[in-house]
């Protein structure tokens, strides 16, 4: 994962600067080319200063490098771990996980042995590459020693990066986290960067669970602005000396750091770490591996909360309020989830000028597969809110003009013939069997199906295409045979009571569904009620409270050109009060006057009360509705950088 060695390259430099003799520097990159530029250079770099030198041609993951050559204990590992998605690795997923668990296993002995297996075999089928390498890296660290990370800042906020969380607080003490603010050091990142720099600690007390561990520091959190940085350095306008990288480095492990222009400081507890890791994780199959449920944590109290307050909020989230009684928005009888994910817009998206057509609706398709226009029946047509683009005019009263083709009740003329041909036929009830598609529609969906879009290089037709060729099921047990082109029954999910965008450029806010519910497309996270005991509209409130949003603010995450990515996984866990039926009564009560300026502040009486506790007054509400929203609007700010 060397790629040209340009880590490598600077680890050299910075020993050199500070007179650190290294006895050998080894990379591994599996680019032939990159692995090339890779040894040129530090046989170049490394022979002046008299440093063995090994670049290693291959997979990472490949035990037979291993054998006698890589070595199992840095003193230090420093990676940028490759992010790449699990949908690219083409199966590769499974492999890597098993030569992983080959690698650690010639390695490791004793009792440590089963923390790094539950670990490998624990995290998700779902995670990037960046996972098993992040675990890769650390193993390879010799206790006492160091490693060294250049990772986006969503390390900590996705579900399948639990196991790399828990990793870094059961076998590293973390020593500093530098936080690139807007716009950022790399002007293509998606996300904000974070530099992690960890020791990992001796073989002895990575044996205590961390439901044990009593000694919890707080570690420095460092932003590194824009106005910290010169033309040659990131630090350079911040520390003038010859050497600003050094400097820096010195301020940051300094017990007085001065203040300095275009950094600041803040610090992260590691006990509440761990309290998010086991809020999040406690029900993995792997968390219960790792800590045994007869440990009982020392933090765990009676009533204790079951969700976290985002670090941001903490300190205007005052003593006096109940916040212990906090809970997990998916434990209040709400649900969070995704849109709609088609599997393959480009075919089932269609565009709709003339929503009014009651019979036959002309129909333009996408360009990526012609860009044809014909007319289809209009009950196989469903709007569906696509992007927040469709918003302001749906919110007029308008349907959008983007239309999912619903083709569960209509067939091709040759799988009609295979329906008539199959045993199950004489099961079915003629209303089951589905109706055969116009000429139009099905030359349309045949073409459809054997073309292989623009953007692809592999080839693989839409029809084969993995997230659509799982539409297909064969007809068993008296139901009819569904094809590749028929999208799976709709979900509540699909259907919400309320929903948000998925990426925001201002502030987050909750829209509540019409009736009968628009379907939402897969650009928006989506809220559904368990038992139906919430109604849109005083779902919407709820979600629109000071306390809320200021809640998503704090806990989405920031990308690069300032916008708040706002995924499903963050709002689960997002903390809420208790209102019990008494106060969700009130909300569903309100109906729609609870979305109006004045019914929004009533709503904040019920959330906030709820929140503070207590016989709270209206002035103590008001004041802390304020704090809230002068908070949100300061994270906002700082993430556009206004």
């Amino acid at each position: 994962m060397a790629g040209g060695g340009d880590l490598l390259d600077a680890a050299v430099e910075a020993a050199t600067a500070n007179k650190a003799k290294l006895h050998r520097v080894d990379a591994v990159e599996i680019a032939d080319t990159s692995a090339e530029i890779c040894e040129r250079r530090l046989r170049n770099i490394c022979s002046v200063h008299d440093i063995e030198s090994r670049v290693f041609y291959g997979d990472a993951f490949d035990a037979v490098i291993y054998g006698g050559a890589l070595q199992v204990d840095y003193d230090l590992v420093i990676t940028n771990p490759p992010y790449v998605r699990y949908q690219s690795l083409n199966g590769r997923g499974q492999k890597v996980r098993k030569n992983l668990a080959s690698v650690l296993g010639s390695d490791v002995s004793g009792n440590s042995s089963a923390l790094w297996q539950a670990l490998v075999d624990g995290y998700s089928g779902l995670s990037d590459l960046s996972v098993p390498a992040w675990l890769l890296s650390a193993f390879l660290v010799r206790p006492g020693g160091r490693l060294a990370l250049v990772v986006p800042a969503t390390w900590r906020s996705r579900d399948y990066a639990d196991p790399i969380r828990y990793l870094m607080l059961r076998c590293f003490q973390i020593e500093l986290i530098i936080e690139d603010t807007q716009p950022g050091w790399f002007s293509d990142a998606l996300v904000r960067t974070h530099l992690i720099v960890a020791r990992r600690l001796p073989e002895e007390r990575t044996l205590e669970s961390l439901s044990m561990r009593s000694d919890w520091p707080d570690i420095p959190w460092i932003e590194v602005s824009p106005k910290a940085a010169d033309r040659h350095s990131l630090v350079g306008s911040a520390f003038r000396g010859d050497q600003p990288e050094a400097d820096f480095a010195k301020w940051c492990r300094a017990a007085n750091r001065p203040k300095v222009e275009g950094i600041r400081l803040r610090h992260l507890s590691l006990e509440t770490e761990w309290q998010g890791v086991r809020t999040r994780a406690g029900k993995r199959a792997w968390m219960k591996k790792v800590e045994p449920t007869s440990e009982k944590p020392l933090f765990e109290i009676p009533g204790s909360a079951t969700a976290l307050i985002p670090e941001a909020l903490s300190d205007i989230v005052l003593s006096a309020t109940r916040h212990y009684s906090l809970r997990a928005l998916d434990e209040m009888d709400i649900c969070v989830g995704q849109g709609l994910r088609t599997g393959c817009n480009s075919f089932f998206y269609v565009q709709v000028p003339d929503q009014d057509a009651q019979q036959d609706v002309r129909i333009t398709t996408s360009t990526a597969l012609g860009g044809r226009e014909f007319t289809v029946p209009a009950s196989v047509l469903k709007p569906v809110l696509h992007r927040q683009s469709d918003l302001e005019a749906w919110r007029r009263g308008s349907l959008p003009s983007t239309c999912l083709l619903d083709l569960r009740h209509m067939i091709l003329p040759e799988d009609m013939e295979k329906l008539y041909a199959s045993q199950e036929f004489v099961f079915f009830k003629k209303d089951e069997l589905p109706a055969v598609m116009p000429d139009e529609l099905a030359a349309y969906v045949r073409s459809s199906g054997a073309a292989t879009l623009p953007a692809r290089a592999d080839g693989v037709p839409v029809s084969a295409m993995s997230a659509v060729r799982t539409n297909a099921r064969p007809g068993r047990g008296g139901r009819v045979e569904r094809f590749w082109y028929m999208i799976p029954d709709f979900k509540a999910r699909h259907l919400p009571l309320v929903f948000v965008p998925r990426i925001i450029q201002d502030s987050p806010q909750a829209f509540e569904n019409t009736y009968p519910p628009i379907l939402v497309d897969a650009n928006f996270s989506t809220f559904w009620s368990k038992n139906e005991i919430w109604r849109p509209a005083a779902l919407a409130a709820f979600l629109n409270s000071s306390w809320c949003r200021a809640v998503m603010e704090a806990s989405g995450t920031s990308l690069g050109g300032g916008a708040l990515k706002l995924e499903a996984t963050h709002l689960r866990k997002m903390p809420v009060p208790n209102l019990g039926s008494s106060g969700r009564s009130k909300l569903v009560d309100m109906g729609e006057r609870a979305l109006s300026r004045e019914g929004m502040q009533e709503v904040d009486r019920i959330v906030l009360g709820a929140v503070l506790g207590g016989e709270s007054s209206e002035s103590e509400i008001y004041e802390f509705s304020e704090r809230l929203d002068k908070r949100r609007n300061q994270l906002r700010e700082a993430r556009q950088r206004k």
